[in-house]
């Protein structure tokens, strides 16, 4: 069963699937759309099945596929300040979201073990809810960027 926080690969990279929305009388994986512009694909592979992104916003960094297969949907959440987790099927860690708009989230990382390139599209949740999905992070200060549930609520209406 695909869920919010299994892995997937688009060419030679991968990224992590943010969440499971309904979307258009089905359901729909949400990832960065960065992922497929830098792979030079919109194909990907997740848990046995093949998909191909159906729709890029032009103003999110955000990518919708459709998920022929078992799923299990995400419960989207309002991101607020205060304690946090980025969460994917490989590792978890908590963070802080330190400052929030309807469509940003920023995260304050604890030091060490910070996610990787392949950590893209991590969920970030907040009291069992995603509120956020991880689009980048600043190594230098630990400090990340996540696009707000918000936008993806948004999307799910158009």
């Amino acid at each position: 069963m695909i869920k919010s926080g299994d892995q997937f690969i688009a060419g030679r990279s991968g990224g992590v699937v943010g969440a499971i929305i309904p979307w258009r009388g089905a359901y729909a994986g949400v990832a960065p759309a960065h992922i497929f512009h830098a792979a030079g694909t919109h194909c990907l592979r997740i848990g046995g099945l093949s998909s191909k992104v159906a729709y890029i916003p032009n103003d999110a960094d955000l990518a919708f596929f459709p998920i022929i297969g078992a799923c299990q949907p995400t419960k989207l959440g309002k991101p607020k300040l205060g304690d946090a987790e980025i969460k994917n099927t490989q590792h978890s860690m908590r963070c802080s979201i330190s400052d929030t708009s309807w469509s940003i989230c920023y995260v304050v990382l604890p030091p060490g073990n910070l996610p990787g390139p392949g950590d893209s599209g991590s969920p970030l949740v907040q009291d069992g809810k995603v509120v956020g999905l991880l689009l980048s992070l600043n190594m230098h200060n630990c400090k990340g960027i996540a696009i707000s549930a918000e936008v993806i609520r948004r999307e799910m209406q158009e």
